[in-house]
């Protein structure tokens, strides 16, 4: 027997289970009309509002029609300060409305804004706040007026009810100490410590300590703002620090560390006996020059367990990430690794890995990286970039008799820049070290191309052997890049090349070792290189690539070429590359919306602008995609075109 249960057949408990998992706009969008039981529950549930950068103005505008007779109800919200059409959104929202249950509010600012004000008055009347979030994200800066009144409001007002704090963004700290702060009941507490040369130093957590009293889980991140090429170098000086004045903060039981300032053992130790009854010690030092005898201090484990023996006899749990290029000679390996041979004693699932490779930059020099086996496991870890990694030179030692595992260390790596060499690594493992790798940005190696002895009277089977070394070369590179990288969970390459005619049969194997691959950047020459677009060892890898970006280079897609690119890689989503003037972006903007069905986003850039006034408009972008796709392919409120002086973009989704 066939039963059919009508969505209205559901009971009021199973709705709101349902209602637990979706977000205020998704709730709205398809429940908001149904009827008047289904409008009667959505007066009784809590809502959680999302606002991401991905959204359109229209669904802002939905979403704020309903949150006019339902604000009241909203207990979390994380909301970007700038969505797809429109920026302003935080102070759009807390101008309409009053969040007065708000528990949770996190606040991503994308551009600078300067229209806090209201929000602000706001959070500073919100009894039920527990949790609190600010960041700022692609290096945009709060305005200086809203990064001191964020501190204000939420240090010096009495917000009983808040318990945890994040605040990610550019500030120094320095007058905290001036403040007078009510934010007693704060236990939990994460700030971005960030300034220039000499006005922050690994110290700079002090007078935080000194001003929050009751936190007992503290994450800072110290960051150095690095000065411009152009400035002189600046002498680092060693702030002076009165240890017989240091602040105790008896109730901090973990702390989290990241800093890219310099530091030692005796200035991290000075930092930890401030927390007599710490727990748990993570820290992270992330990639930076560092002078020869801090970088011997911070490799040694005698020190470590010396410092914490002192100063935190309770410390179970420590781990760590630590990223150093220094100056030659270089350091012994094994040494490194017998030296913390009493933290696996002390936990035999304690272990740690070295890495090393050279280090050009400061060349001669080397690059050292040591991580803890459960460094990755952390929710908080600031995202890793490994600095350009030359796996010729690479060695590794564990304090496991095996490296097999190495790939266990950085589950949490998902991209990695490496040059592509002949000359396998120095490694004895199965597996290949970094198996999470989904991204790689790939140096090409230095070519002495064969085609320069065409010039010259050589014999054809010379010519011959010539070929037969160039294809048993380029296998060496891909053999020896499979013992770094496990190539079939990479979906997105990058290649930095010369532009040599010779490099395509490099990145051919590359491609080719790469099957999953669907996001692409190369220089636009080789887009019109027969060898490489018409390679029909590639054509099935083109059909597959949703993203295709080249590289700036001032290499220009002459117009007559685009049918031929549509023709080679028809499943582009997105694509970027170089025009030489506007005036040929106009036939290029036509291929494209005619012929790539799965278009949503495409930008062009043009070394010359055009006086002329071209129909490049959104009616005009709408229009040619309903004659290409039909009526319904597009969303029309989702379609934004952008033209200035160097790019014109179109965003179709």
């Amino acid at each position: 027997m066939n039963t059919y249960t009508c969505l209205e057949d559901l009971s009021n408990e199973i709705f709101f289970e349902i209602f637990d998992y979706l977000y205020a706009l998704d709730i709205f969008t398809a429940f908001g009309s149904l009827n008047k039981r289904i409008s009667s529950i959505l007066q009784s549930i809590p809502l959680h509002v999302i606002i991401l950068n991905n959204h359109y103005d229209k669904e802002i505008n939905l979403l704020s029609s309903y949150l006019t007779f339902h604000a009241d109800q909203v207990i979390s919200l994380k909301c970007y300060d700038t969505i797809r059409d429109r920026s302003s959104i935080i102070s759009l929202l807390f101008n309409r409305h009053h969040f007065i249950n708000l528990q949770s509010c996190i606040f991503i600012f994308d551009k600078p804004s300067n229209e806090l004000e209201n929000v602000l008055k706001q959070i500073e009347n919100l009894h039920r706040l527990v949790t609190f979030y600010v960041t700022q994200s692609n290096y945009k800066k709060i305005s200086e007026k809203d990064e001191c009144d964020i501190i204000r409001t939420i240090f010096m007002n009495k917000l009983s009810s808040l318990r945890s704090v994040t605040l990610h963004y550019d500030y120094n700290y320095s007058n905290i100490s001036t403040y007078t702060l009510n934010a007693s009941n704060l236990i939990s507490l994460d700030l971005l410590i960030s300034g220039k040369v000499n006005t922050i130093s690994i110290y700079s957590i002090l007078p935080i300590l000194r001003v929050c009293h009751r936190i007992r889980y503290l994450h800072a991140i110290i960051n150095e703002e690095i000065p411009s090429k152009r400035t002189f170098r600046v002498r680092v000086q060693e702030p002076f620090i009165n240890e017989n004045d240091l602040v105790i903060s008896p109730q901090i039981k973990s702390f989290h560390l990241s800093t890219t300032v310099e530091c030692n053992i005796h200035s991290i130790g000075l930092i930890l006996r401030c927390m007599p009854n710490l727990i748990h010690f993570k820290f992270y030092h992330g990639t930076r020059k560092v002078q020869w005898q801090n970088a011997q201090d911070l490799i040694n484990g005698h020190k470590w367990q010396n410092m914490f023996e002192i100063h935190v006899p309770f410390l179970s749990k420590f781990d760590f990430h630590m990223s150093i290029m220094k100056y030659n000679p270089k350091f012994d390996l094994d040494m490194i690794i017998n030296s913390f041979e009493y933290f696996v004693k002390k936990n035999p699932e304690w272990q740690l890995i070295v890495d090393r490779w050279e280090n050009y930059d400061i060349y001669p020099g080397e690059f050292l990286m040591l991580r803890t086996i459960d460094y990755h496991k952390y929710k908080r870890n600031l995202p890793m970039n490994i600095p350009l990694m030359d796996y010729e030179s690479f060695e590794t030692r564990s304090t496991k008799t095996t490296t097999n595992d190495h790939y266990l260390y950085y589950s949490d790596t998902k991209y990695l820049e490496l040059n592509l060499t002949t000359r396998a690594p120095r490694i004895n493992s199965s597996f290949p070290l970094y198996q999470h790798i989904n991204s790689l940005m790939i140096n090409m190696p230095v070519i002495c191309s064969s085609s320069s002895n065409n010039s010259l009277n050589i014999k054809d089977s010379f010519q011959s052997n010539v070929q037969s070394n160039e294809n048993d070369y380029t296998q060496e590179c891909i053999s020896c890049l499979s013992k770094m990288v496990y190539l079939s969970n990479v979906y997105q390459i990058e290649f930095q090349t010369f532009d040599d005619p010779i490099e395509w049969k490099y990145i051919q194997c590359v491609l080719q070792a790469c099957p999953n691959v669907v996001n692409l950047k190369i220089s636009s020459s080789y887009w019109i290189l027969s060898e490489f677009i018409d390679n029909k060892f590639l054509i099935s890898i083109f059909k597959q690539i949703k993203i295709l970006k080249s590289i700036k280079k001032n290499r220009y897609i002459p117009s007559n070429f685009l049918l031929k690119l549509v023709e080679r890689f028809p499943s582009i989503t997105n694509i970027e590359f170089e025009m030489f003037s506007f005036d040929d972006c106009i036939s290029t903007i036509d291929i494209l919306l005619n012929y790539l069905k799965d278009l949503c986003y495409l930008k062009i850039y043009y070394y010359q602008d055009s006086l002329l006034d071209y129909p490049v408009s959104r009616n005009y972008v709408i229009d040619k995609r309903r004659e290409a796709f039909n009526f319904n392919i597009i969303n029309e409120y989702k379609v934004t075109v952008t033209k200035n002086r160097e790019f014109v973009e179109i965003r179709l989704s």
